[in-house]
């Protein structure tokens, strides 16, 4: 008997485009991804360390119980979160930058006395940068098919400590907040159940 689908133990991997940037199909391979998606981490989940990707769902509720009653008859839900979180082990000006506010990378050619470089800003400003947001993993109906949310909208942050020291892996907590876009681009979760015949 095969093992139960539905049990995951995989990571998902980050994807960043511009907002408005057309979702991958479900079947698509990431090497036929638009190339407007941009892995997070040089090679992906190969940068995450070992907590992987963990989505958050919380919410904010009130309940109104009518003074006739010591229950409540009714719960409103008055705000809700999706939240995203990994650890990128990436340090790479690239991707240190993308994750702070999508900073732009200077480039400084070798020259006589002056060593290469690269630099971007710390300073983040009062803007805070969005992007559509894509993690792809594997789908609990078949482990041979994806799984995949779909955030129309999101801000990306770095948001805690990075650690220099050692026997300690450097790296950046990542925070990917989903935020409303509009009624049409409601965040999704897709899950693929059959091969495109």
């Amino acid at each position: 008997m095969a093992a139960p689908e539905e049990i995951l133990a995989f990571p998902l991997t980050v994807y960043l485009a511009e907002v408005g940037t057309a979702f991958p199909l479900i079947d698509d391979l990431p090497a036929d991804f638009d190339v407007a998606w941009a892995v997070l981490g040089s090679e992906g989940d190969l940068n995450y360390d070992e907590n992987g990707v963990t989505v958050s769902h919380s919410e904010t509720t009130f309940d109104f119980t009518p003074a006739g009653s010591t229950m409540p008859s009714k719960r409103f839900r008055t705000a809700e979160d999706l939240l995203v979180k990994l650890n990128l082990v990436d340090l790479s000006a690239e991707q240190y930058a993308k994750a702070m506010n999508n900073s732009n990378v200077t480039t400084v050619a070798a020259g006589t006395g002056i060593a290469g470089q690269k630099h971007f800003s710390l300073f983040r400003g009062d803007q805070v940068a969005s992007f559509a947001v894509l993690l792809r993993g594997v789908s609990p109906v078949d482990n041979d098919l994806n799984m995949q949310y779909e955030f129309p909208k999101a801000f990306v942050s770095v948001n805690g400590d990075v650690p220099f020291n050692k026997g300690v892996v450097s790296m950046l907590p990542i925070e990917i907040q989903m935020i409303r876009h509009s009624s049409a681009d409601d965040p999704i979760c897709r899950e693929q159940t059959h091969v495109a015949s």
